[in-house]
């Protein structure tokens, strides 16, 4: 995991980038976005091959992290370039589920592990832990049980918070005798679990200073603002397709003959 280290933080500084680009009004912005998260794909996938290749103790519950985060991070990649295809939303809400599963487990093992004087420690652990499940389910409702979506993020928010003010003093905690904070000993997890509470973390910031208009919404000119509009009401489940389409989907393929007419025309 540390040698990767490197590489996550120059896509979490690109992303960055790309965000502030977006909301600047600036198009490359968005597609630096999408190439981040192609990066993250990529990413996953090398890790996932590396550690499939040597002697690791569950090479099931390695295939069912990392590749449920090579797929997420796909679609998301498609999502920031107006990709779509049918059953999209059902792969998303699957390979979410299978994350959940995984920290799940992640979070009773880690329980069971901590006990005596590590009580504590394993207590803010599960609070760590149960933070990321509650991101993800709230990342997975939305397509298809949209008003679960923002009690489980604010819900998250609050255990990362708790775990964030609990778990920066060592408070007698301990590891092996030895005493450490709960942040220190999560920083030492093999698992992604640190990985995702910073983007969850950094998409929790966007969504809230945007909607008190602290910050600027993302932009794209490439289609017109009702494009969105439509794509969002078909990703948080407000539309069903007809005839195996969407409403954004006639509207974009509408719309690009309007363009190439008009390019001919000139």
């Amino acid at each position: 995991m540390k040698r990767y280290n490197t590489i996550y933080y120059l896509l979490f500084v690109l992303l960055l980038t790309g965000s502030f680009a977006s909301m600047a009004q600036n198009n490359y912005g968005m597609v630096m976005m999408g190439l981040v998260g192609a990066g993250f794909s990529i990413l996953f996938l090398t890790q996932l091959f590396s550690l499939l290749s040597k002697e690791v103790e569950d090479k099931r519950m390695v295939f069912i992290e990392l590749g449920s985060l090579v797929v997420l991070a796909a679609i998301l990649t498609l999502r920031i370039f107006l990709i779509h295809f049918n059953f999209i939303e059902i792969v998303f809400v699957v390979a979410g589920l299978l994350l959940v599963f995984f920290y799940t487990r992640k979070l009773l093992l880690s329980w069971n592990a901590l006990k005596g004087d590590a009580q504590k420690l394993g207590m803010l652990t599960s609070l760590f832990y149960g933070s990321i499940i509650f991101y993800l389910l709230s990342m997975v409702t939305v397509p298809f049980w949209p008003f679960l979506a923002e009690p489980f993020g604010a819900l998250a928010f609050l255990l990362i918070i708790l775990f964030a003010g609990l778990g920066i003093k060592k408070n007698n905690l301990t590891d092996d005798g030895e005493k450490i904070s709960a942040i220190e000993y999560v920083a030492k997890f093999k698992d992604r679990s640190v990985v995702l509470i910073f983007l969850f973390l950094l998409f929790t910031a966007y969504m809230g200073l945007t909607k008190i208009e602290v910050l600027p919404k993302m932009y794209s000119d490439e289609y017109p603002q009702a494009y969105f509009e439509l794509v969002n009401r078909a990703e948080s489940g407000k539309e069903e397709p007809e005839n195996g389409k969407f409403k954004h989907q006639e509207f974009k393929e509408a719309y690009n003959r309007f363009v190439e007419r008009s390019a001919e025309s000139e």
